[in-house]
């Protein structure tokens, strides 16, 4: 048991070396090369994103959707509105992060300096060579100091903070959505084509291909499936993550960080604003945040 023990230990001692190094590698290769990186990174995400939005929505609605509905049907047209209604949430919330800078260097001149009495509380970015609010973290894609920066997002092509982490969360929240609708409408198709005999390779031990003129389209259905719920999953769990941190009052970049949870009701109203909850409706609805990113009540303590 004690071997195993300092096993353990070594092991993680290890892996904790391992990330740290190439935690270093990563922040030494974007400082050196910040412009290649933005330059090739950014257009990528963001056309792979749409490009793949682009694939489910048309292949989702125009086959999938036929196949399992009425196309003259009530549920048809509804099932065709909430779609168009989540891609819009989408690509809305999605430019929205994009477009809403988060930098220290959003606010007003008045405001990039501390008040009177709140010095104490700022810190100095030797990157910006300046005094930067609490909870701000330089970052080397951005090259600038982010109000309660909790990371950078390759997709918007922005850091998440404190002016854009509300369009962040709608994003996440309606790709979830949409993907969660594709995931039933290929369930469906897939057991109406009974293509979930070919979903797994070992389902597939011992069928004769030769006798089943459908199987190449069956194989189609079931890998589409199969790479639907890999695409459900993955902003299912960023947006876990993310509302987990929102009800702590964390960030990425903190994420251990409790010292300013002040609520749950609270900490949403700092990210969503004053609509909170109303704000994953559509992105365009007006939603003030309580400060402007540069004074936080700490928790206290006792």
């Amino acid at each position: 048991m004690v071997r195993f023990r300092v096993a353990l230990r070594a092991a993680c001692c290890w892996s904790r070396r391992m990330c740290f190094r190439a935690e270093d590698g990563i922040l030494r290769l974007t400082q050196a090369h910040r412009d290649k990186c933005v330059a090739c990174l950014h257009p990528f995400s963001a056309i792979f994103l749409l490009v793949l939005i682009g694939f489910v929505f048309v292949y989702e609605l125009w086959y999938v959707l036929p196949a399992i509905a009425d196309p003259r049907g009530m549920w048809h047209k509804l099932n065709w509105l909430l779609g168009v209604y989540v891609v819009c949430n989408i690509l809305g919330n999605w430019w929205l992060g994009f477009a809403r800078s988060t930098s220290v260097e959003s606010l007003s001149p008045k405001r990039q300096h501390p008040a009177a009495g709140e010095a104490h509380l700022w810190h100095y970015c030797t990157s910006c060579q300046k005094l930067v609010p609490p909870r701000s973290w330089h970052c080397r894609l951005c090259n600038a100091c982010i109000l309660k920066r909790d990371h950078h997002c390759t997709f918007t092509g922005n850091c998440i903070g404190h002016n854009n982490q509300r369009y962040f969360l709608g994003f996440l929240f309606h790709l979830t959505l949409g993907s969660a609708q594709a995931l039933v409408y290929n369930a469906m198709l897939t057991s109406k084509s009974r293509a979930f005999g070919v979903s797994d390779p070992l389902l597939m031990l011992g069928q004769d291909r030769s006798q089943d003129p459908d199987f190449e389209w069956k194989y189609t259905v079931a890998a589409i499936f199969k790479l639907n719920f890999f695409l459900f999953m993955v902003p299912f769990g960023m947006l876990a993550l993310q509302m987990l941190m929102v009800q702590r009052n964390s960030t990425c970049y903190k994420i251990l960080d409790r010292s300013y949870d002040v609520g749950w009701r609270r900490n949403f109203e700092l990210v969503l604003g004053k609509r909170c909850f109303w704000t994953f409706l559509w992105p365009t609805i007006a939603s003030p945040l309580p400060n402007d990113g540069t004074q936080w009540t700490q928790k206290q303590f006792v």
